[in-house]
């Protein structure tokens, strides 16, 4: 048969896994006998959803099973399971199968099961209030977890204090150990043991675990260096025997070899000293009260700590232990705790004096005699003693503590794929501040008619003050009308809680997830991972208290002003609670009186999104990331060495590995022909074309058969927009990058273009031109080279390298230009530890070619066409897709390089 303190461990086993529940807002809704398994000896809910019974179901669900089945419908359950470890049998088990209408009809009718004899009698209270019909005197998780908790600790009493004494002490052992039959000697905030003893080694030792409540002594020591200290005993000890004949002989009360005084009872525990309590502000004091008060519960009661580690202990007034060790980590601080509770620390923390004299001349046993006072080390004096639930009370911002783990406030918002809200797991904030928190105490009504399915969905998630996501980024925001509703809300709001992100920093681990994703390759990708983790959004405002809502057709309104409706006027008789349990109208001043006790989160406002909170230039980083202008994304060194001296037109593919695929095809590339030794060709030039997710062509051609174009390599560079690539090198971040695209009408007689600039220029930008026939011819056709600039443009000379000029002549071509503007004069070659000057690539601006004055005429709208690119996606005309012949693009994209090159360069070889 089961002892009473296996069968408490077993209710508390359950309650703990009730209580986790709870905590994450999961309510189980069918908890019953059958769905408890034992693991390595605990007890553990789960629900394989094979069975049903109705005796554990309340009776507010059997009488309509249409009722909403919320927390307080698993507490009613679990008063039936409570019942059921009492008595060691299922509940209503003398009903037989076929009687199963009688027995909900008894249920409903407030019939429960009967007591079992030796029952504990404060047990047999708690699962009579859980089952109650009435869910509002039903206790929360909380309580029944505490409750369950101090029955435990009473009924491990003996097997406690063994286990603080280990079990291998005898009593004499003990007393030895602690010289408890000695007299004791205090000095100025110190207390020592006697040289002699003055009882006996073989009386008697009581012991006991301490039951109360921690004890505060606060003013403590003239408020130097310490103003407050914290006791935490764990047991009592009093010793009792017979005076020792060396005592009771000796005549002489100055003897201090026997000391002044004897410790009538001894507290062994632990003990916290507070500095700079009196000097800190309210707000930081209730934060420190409710962390002992909550670390101390949670540890006390062996409960798996998952309270969040919002407030640093840094902000907070300094805890110091009786060894002088500062607790300035919220992990110090548990650790010291359970090193407490899990008797690692034994302390003499406080003793009830007698003075010696009175043993001598009174006859009285010592529980009789008058104490002197109560001593404790490090304590001189003190003015005010408090248990700690006294001094810790019932601030404001004691609640913010315990709606902090509550509702696991401070944390960030996600918005997933299904574009459900949820609650981030991870927590990306520290304080530097507490938070404000205001008393509100206001209840209205609001008619909100959502227009699209998003605002539907963040009404639906007390957001009410963003209508579009389009300001967010990393949020898909596609999304559609909404049909005709409208949202009837009543709110009761209780308190505000204020969080201007200059009271925030990003926690060590957010900061260093979001610089790895910053330094990356895939920064945009990594970046949307981590905060699918941390969170989207973030509100800087939340309130609390209780809503009420109802939603109707919007043609079942009268057409007048929505907000001024009254519930009469929308003909409503009922609301809903946010877990759907039915509020009449005319219940609502019953149900506003009881809003205190049943907080939720009604409102989520002045929403940021989340990477806001991060410091400025790693803002600016994501920042710069999440624009459409262009940028360098990558760049590369690709040789020859495959290609054929013998052909004057050649086709290389440049194949991106798989990690530096792009995701899309909406880039340009710009580069130039090298030599071994870092010189620019002036006999090769080179065009790029036929863009996919993979890679692109390099069309490269050669002015002169003789030239070994195998001791060449094509230096090319990406650009394009990160927001819209799989793919942004860290390694050209610092450059800006200006796109040009210009048509421009070739003349015979006029070899020099000038093009305006898309911002104003400096010496030491760096200008690339590329020029094509067509959409669909990719071959180099002229020679471009820089002539000059001045700060609004910049004039290149154009001469052709095709067979004929009178070809050449009245041709129209397209320019691209890309303009980089920095300060560096190297650009860095990814996969690579090199760098090559930009002048092997492009025309640096340079005081030689600045000229000031130069003339040029105004082109008209037949000769010149710019288009400042500034939107990749209209401008299409070196991808694949630009063919209009769909089975070509086809073939295009599966041939190989050396199919490609004869399928193209027929009739380009020189003999």
């Amino acid at each position: 048969m089961l002892r009473w303190n296996d069968k408490i461990q077993m209710a508390l086993d359950i309650a703990l896994g009730l209580m986790f529940l709870h905590s994450e807002q999961i309510i189980h809704g069918n908890l019953h006998a059958y769905n408890i398994l034992i693991k390595s000896g605990r007890l553990m809910i789960t629900d394989f959803e094979l069975s049903v019974d109705v005796v554990y179901f309340e009776p507010q669900y059997l009488r309509d099973p249409r009722y909403k089945r919320d927390k307080k419908s698993d507490i009613y359950s679990l008063g039936i399971l409570l019942w059921e470890l009492s008595s060691g049998h299922p509940p209503f088990s003398n009903y037989g199968q076929e009687e199963f209408s009688s027995v909900q009809t008894l249920i409903i009718n407030g019939k429960r099961e009967d007591p079992v004899e030796n029952t504990p009698f404060e047990y047999q209270q708690l699962y009579q209030k859980c089952w109650c019909d009435d869910s509002v005197i039903r206790p929360g998780i909380n309580e029944v977890r505490e409750i369950l908790s101090q029955m435990k600790l009473r009924f491990d009493t003996d097997e406690y204090i063994n286990e603080i004494f280990k079990s291998s002490l005898t009593q004499q052992q003990i007393i030895r150990k602690f010289k408890l039959n000695n007299g004791l000697i205090l000095t100025e905030g110190n207390i020592q043991s006697s040289m002699q003893a003055i009882f006996v080694e073989d009386g008697a030792l009581n012991m006991s675990l301490y039951e109360g409540q921690p004890i505060v002594y606060l003013n403590i020591n003239d408020l130097q260096p310490a103003d407050v200290c914290i006791n935490f005993p764990i047991a009592e000890m009093a010793y009792k025997g017979d005076l020792l004949e060396s005592f009771s002989k000796c005549a002489d009360n100055d003897n201090d070899s026997f000391g002044h005084f004897f410790a009538r009872k001894i507290l062994v525990g632990g003990k916290l000293f507070i500095k700079e309590f009196s000097s800190a502000t309210q707000t930081q004091k209730d934060i420190l009260k409710f962390y002992l008060f909550h670390v101390n519960n949670l540890t006390k009661y062996s409960i798996e700590i998952q309270f969040n580690n919002l407030f640093s202990l840094n902000l907070l007034p300094k805890i110091v232990t009786l060894d002088g060790e500062e607790l300035d980590t919220y992990e110090k601080l548990i650790k010291w705790m359970n090193d407490l509770y899990q008797n690692k620390i034994i302390d003499i923390i406080s003793y009830d004096l007698i003075p010696i004299s009175q043993l001598r001349h009174n006859a009285l046993p010592i529980d009789d005699l008058n104490t002197f006072n109560e001593k404790q080390p490090g304590v001189t004096k003190f003015k005010e003693k408090l248990s700690l639930e006294e001094w810790v009370g019932d601030g404001v911002y004691c609640n913010l503590m315990s709606w902090t783990e509550d509702f696991h406030l401070f944390q960030g918002l996600i918005i997933n794929e299904d574009y459900e809200i949820k609650i981030s797991k991870k927590i990306a904030v520290d304080f530097v501040e507490i938070p404000k928190v205001n008393i509100n105490n206001k209840s209205y009504q609001r008619n909100i008619k959502p227009l699209t399915n998003l605002e539907d969905i963040l009404i639906s998630n007390n957001i009410f003050s963003i209508k579009n996501l389009s300001t967010f980024p990393f949020i898909k925001n596609n999304f559609r009308d909404y049909g005709d509703y409208i949202h009837i809300l009543f709110k009761c709001e209780r308190y505000e809680i204020l969080l201007d992100k200059d009271l925030i920093k990003p926690t060590k681990e957010f900061k260093q997830a979001i610089e790895s994703a910053l330094s990356s390759t895939k920064p945009l990708k990594i970046l949307r991972d981590i905060l699918n983790e941390y969170g989207h959004l973030f509100p800087q405002r939340i309130i609390l208290g209780s809503s009420l809502k109802s939603i109707l057709p919007s043609n079942s309104i009268p057409v007048v002003d929505l907000e001024k409706l009254t519930f009469d006027d929308l003909n409503i008789s009922y609301l809903l609670t946010q877990e759907g349990e039915v509020i009449e109208i005319n219940d609502l001043s019953k149900w506003i009186q009881n809003t205190d006790n049943s907080l939720e989160i009604i409102e989520f406002d002045n929403i940021i999104p989340l990477y806001k909170i991060l410091e400025v230039e790693q803002q600016k980083k994501i920042d710069d990331i999440l624009k459409n202008d262009f940028r360098i994304i990558m760049t590369g060194i690709t040789d020859l060495k495959d290609l054929d001296n013998n052909d004057v037109m050649h086709y290389k593919r440049i194949n991106l590995n798989s990690e530096s695929s792009l995701g899309s095809e909406d880039y340009k590339v710009f580069g130039s022909i090298i030599s071994e030794n870092n010189t620019k060709s002036e006999e090769i030039y080179v065009n790029f074309g036929l863009y996919n997710y993979n890679g692109f062509y390099a069309i490269i051609k050669k002015l002169e058969i003789s030239v070994d174009i195998k001791k060449y390599y094509v230096l090319w560079m990406v650009v394009g927009s990160p927001s819209k690539l799989s793919i942004f090198s860290p390694n050209n971040r610092e450059f800006s990058v200006g796109y040009i695209k210009e048509s421009i009408t070739l003349r015979i007689d006029k070899s020099n273009h000038h093009i305006k600039a898309p911002f104003q220029l400096f010496q030491g930008y760096t200008i690339f031109v590329h020029a094509y026939y067509s959409s669909t011819n990719y071959e180099p056709i002229s020679i471009i080279k820089l002539v000059e600039w001045n700060d609004q443009y910049f004039n290149i000379s154009i001469q052709s390298i095709i067979d004929s000029d009178a070809q050449f002549d009245g041709d129209k071509i397209d320019l691209h230009v890309c303009i980089l503007s920095t300060d560096n004069k190297n650009l860095k070659i990814d996969r690579e530890e090199r760098e090559c000057s930009l002048n092997l690539i492009g025309y640096m601006l340079t005081k030689e070619n600045l000229n000031e004055k130069f003339d040029y005429e105004k082109p008209s709208s037949s000769d010149s066409e710019l288009a400042i690119v500034q939107n990749m996606n209209n401008d299409t005309s070196l991808t694949d897709s630009t063919n209009n012949d769909p089975l070509y693009n086809r073939k295009i994209n599966s041939i190989s390089d050396m199919q490609f090159k004869e399928a193209k360069v027929t009739g380009n070889r020189k003999k």
